[in-house]
């Protein structure tokens, strides 16, 4: 009966966390979404294309996170560094990064760093996409901090925790 009583009050927690409703007003700031860092995503304009050819990439990246599967990122992520140029030099780093990775986990706790920077490279050249594209949150990512990713769906598919919570999360944003 105890172990009854406590996987309900776990499930309830979980779902809790992860509701996908309206904020209420009494919500405390640790609820908030962490802050944001500001990066240089990229020194210029990009061509359509480019852009298209990054976010595909990065798009896949998110997929192989959903799907727990650390050989598809990395592939996806090898495909990402060969759109990037010169002017990219941050985001080409941390991409090697995490390709050099070699579990799910690693690449993960990478994931909210490069979509930091892809959201910045897509808000910068918005006149370049013909697509739009979701900012999604989990606010319980990387132990209650929070993180956000971009989909190209508005169905919360969580790259963060895959299919342990694969709904955990909504949209903050459509770009």
């Amino acid at each position: 009966m105890k172990n009854l009583i406590l996987s309900l009050v776990v499930f309830a927690v979980l779902t809790a966390g992860c509701s996908q409703g309206e904020k209420s007003e009494n919500q405390t700031a640790k609820d908030e979404p962490k802050e944001e860092k500001v990066m240089q995503a990229s020194t210029s304009d990009i061509s359509s294309e480019q852009l298209k050819s990054i976010l595909s990439s990065y798009f896949s990246v998110k997929d192989a996170l959903v799907k727990t599967d650390a050989m598809e990122a990395k592939s996806a992520l090898a495909k990402l560094l060969e759109s990037l140029d010169a002017g990219m030099e941050q985001m080409k780093s941390l991409t090697k990064q995490m390709h050099e990775k070699e579990n799910v986990e690693e690449i993960r706790s990478d994931f909210d760093d490069l979509s930091q920077q892809i959201y910045v490279l897509a808000k910068e050249n918005a006149n370049s996409r013909d697509q739009k594209i979701y900012k999604q949150y989990c606010p319980m990512a990387f132990n209650n901090e929070g993180a956000f990713w971009l989909s190209a769906q508005e169905e919360i598919r969580n790259p963060y925790f895959g299919d342990k919570m694969l709904k955990c999360g909504k949209v903050q944003e459509e770009l």
